[in-house]
């Protein structure tokens, strides 16, 4: 047969270990499962081709490349294949073997199997985690390839991952020791690093909850709050109660003068921001992955927990990045005794260069503990963060590079913007949306162009992993991880930029769902204030003045602005009945101008939120969205205010309980995740045109 090639390279195998693939040698437009085998001699191997010619030999390195695309053009893999990873290979210097085997054109386990086989040696595709020595250089294996050393048997043996290009080496030096076969076997990365991962789960777990709290105990939320801070708390509770029993009426225009200078200082930001908006520079698009080369590894995180239903979506959404799968680390990170996730990740094709995470059962249960588990063994310089009901533009991360390339050395954190699907679901998922809208596409671009500390989203960062790492990583006790996060990297000197490419997700539809979901975020703002005001004066000193200012007006603004809402209905209310009751002249101006601030303050919150969500708005999102819910904008804030006080009373109580926020599997992926079945150009949620790069 012309047009393909039948491939085995297992004909040694047992018959139910063989799979023949037949691989078109003509095209690389399709691409396979990876059961991709032929025998192969060895003179084959030795990188001479089958008419006998000899490569020709310019360098060490070229003389490596030509001879490991000999070694798999004699395996059978059509020459337009072998061509095409060459290619790659140099692109993105790695080599043919690793873009074979990216591109599933090689399946690992049978190809490391076969290599096993034509070395003499014995293959295992299981490591017992007690078998692993463990070293303080054990964890590298979870960022390379390399031996590992295990004890089985009462003696040492070493797992080593051989390649094509060492193959003759690999046979010259068995030949000359041939007493080294009794201590080496073969096995294949995914095997060693899913060992080395077991084999120190329990102390690498206690390193990284505990590790922020020991080197930086100061910016670590373990602690709910200081001696001292509980003093100067307690102190303030005490001075405004007394002073409301004793000196009711001067008591209340101080605390109605205080909330209104922050209800006022956050409404001007936003003002601000609103108004900045219609100043912005438009961007160039991003450019092609086939137009760059030098790209470096970049570490996909999605955190999941419980979200057996969202599987099939999310692999699929992954999938659908536009990045050299050879140089693409995605681990997908799961609680260990999280077995129905589990068991639907491994029901879906999960491609070499993916990988589950188990976070073992140790330490509060957070998503920042997960996330800086998993960062253990991140291979690449680049990482990014996503949920589990995201579906991140496919151009995403090669923006976000573009961006970390061409920006000044202090850019350590990019931020992309998240846009609603379910929009016109409810009122609560509507308005939501426009809170959304408001935040990531006009807010935070107009904190990035002024250089301001911004309080991160949970999801789509991208990270200069030098950066996270000097800054500590995640806090595991911080339920608010992105806010903590985003001020510990602007403290620390670095800053945060935007991307154009946006992240679709769905917001939640209930009460309930909405209100558990905002007494976490309410919760982990307290936490991050509470922190960073552990010391004020360092604290002013990292951020500056401006900082300073934008960081109370963010964090401390939003706190008071939940709790507070109601109490500016009660000071109006109260004003009226004084007015209604008074003869005008017994009013002072102060009261008269407090209420009329008043009156200000919550027209203005309101008509700002809307404003900002529909400036930041598609075409296609003004449409989708029900116009009469944005009279129901107090009622959304009053259960602000709900959430707020039901998060204090979780800071006292139950501080670092992360209250999970679930999502159901969009209606066009059940059946999907019935079957069981890995699928591929499925959207999963309703579009949002202008937003999305393919409307």
């Amino acid at each position: 047969m012309r047009g393909s090639t039948t491939i085995d390279l297992l004909p040694c195998c047992n018959s139910h270990l063989c799979t023949r693939v037949m691989a078109p040698s003509k095209s690389t437009d399709r691409r396979f499962s990876g059961k991709a085998q032929t025998h192969v001699s060895a003179k084959d191997a030795a990188g001479t081709d089958h008419a006998g010619s000899t490569l020709v030999r310019v360098n060490k390195k070229d003389r490596n490349a030509n001879a490991e695309a000999e070694f798999f053009l004699s395996c059978g893999i059509g020459k337009p294949h072998v061509n095409a990873a060459s290619e790659a290979a140099q692109r993105n210097a790695t080599t043919i073997e690793k873009e074979l085997i990216a591109e599933g054109l090689i399946d690992p386990e049978l190809y490391y199997s076969w290599l096993a086989r034509e070395l003499g040696l014995s293959y295992i595709n299981h490591i017992d985690p007690d078998e692993v020595i463990r070293l303080q250089s054990t964890d590298v294996l979870l960022h390379r390839d390399g031996p590992l050393q295990l004890s089985r048997a009462g003696s040492h043996v070493t797992a080593m991952v051989p390649q094509a290009r060492d193959l003759a080496d690999h046979r010259a030096r068995l030949a000359e020791m041939p007493s080294l076969r009794n201590t080496l076997v073969v096995a294949s990365p995914a095997t060693i690093r899913k060992a080395v991962w077991q084999a120190g789960a329990n102390d690498r777990v206690r390193k990284i909850t505990f590790e922020l709290d020991q080197d930086q105990r100061d910016v670590s939320a373990r602690r709910v709050m200081t001696g001292l801070q509980g003093f100067f708390m307690s102190l303030a509770v005490y001075v405004v109660a007394t002073g409301l029993m004793l000196w009711p009426i001067p008591a209340l225009v101080v605390l109605h003068v205080g909330l209104t200078i922050v209800f006022s200082g956050g409404i001007l930001l936003r003002v601000c921001a609103l108004v900045a908006s219609g100043f912005k520079t438009a961007r160039p698009p991003p450019a092609e992955p086939a137009e760059v080369s030098g790209l470096p590894v970049y570490t996909v995180l999605v955190a999941l927990h419980d979200e057996a239903d969202m599987v099939p979506a999310i692999v699929s959404r992954i999938s659908a990045l536009r990045w050299p799968r050879s140089l693409l680390d995605i681990k997908y990170v799961c609680e260990a005794d999280d077995e129905a996730t589990i068991r639907a990740l491994k029901r879906q094709y999960l491609a070499p260069n993916s990988e589950i995470v188990r976070t073992p059962y140790f330490g509060p249960r957070t998503k920042p503990k997960a996330l800086q588990y998993a960062l253990q063994g991140a291979r690449g310089s680049l990482v990014a963060v996503y949920d589990a009901e995201d579906k991140p533009a496919p151009g995403q991360l090669l923006e976000a590079w573009t961006e970390f390339r061409n920006g000044d050395p202090q850019l350590g954190c990019l931020q992309a913007p998240l846009a609603i699907a379910n929009l016109r679901t409810s009122w609560i998922s509507g308005l939501f949306a426009i809170e959304y809208s408001g935040l990531f596409r006009v807010l935070v671009p107009f904190l990035a162009r002024t250089r301001m500390p911004i309080p991160l989203g949970g999801t789509s960062n991208h990270f200069k992993r030098a950066a996270l790492e000097a800054v500590g990583g995640w806090d595991p006790h911080n339920v608010t991880e992105d806010a903590d996060l985003g001020l510990r990297l602007y403290a620390h000197g670095y800053r945060t930029g935007t991307l154009r490419s946006a992240t679709v997700e769905t917001a939640p539809t209930t009460l309930d769902v909405w209100t558990r979901q905002r007494t976490r975020w309410v919760k982990g703002w307290a936490q991050t204030w509470l922190v960073t005001m552990r010391k004020p004066m360092q604290t002013f000193h990292a951020l500056g003045l401006k900082g300073f200012a934008v960081f109370q007006l963010m964090i401390a603004g939003m706190l008071v602005s939940a709790l507070a809402h109601p109490l500016m209905f009660l000071f109006i209310g109260l004003t009226l009945a004084w007015l209604g009751g008074s003869s005008a002249a017994s009013v002072s101006p102060l009261h008269s101008a407090l209420m009329w601030i008043d009156l200000f303050n919550i027209g203005g919150s309101y008509l700002t939120f809307i404003a900002m969500g529909w400036r930041g708005f598609t075409g296609h999102e003004r449409c989708r969205v029900k116009a009469r819910w944005m009279f129901l904008t107090p009622a959304y804030w009053f259960m602000m205010s709900i959430a707020g006080w039901r998060a204090l009373g979780q800071l006292a109580s139950n501080t670092h309980l992360w209250e999970k926020t679930p999502h159901a599997a969009a209606p066009e992926w059940a059946a999907f995740k019935e079957a069981g079945e890995s699928v591929k150009n499925t959207q999963g949620m309703e579009r949002v045109k202008g937003i999305e790069p393919s409307s």
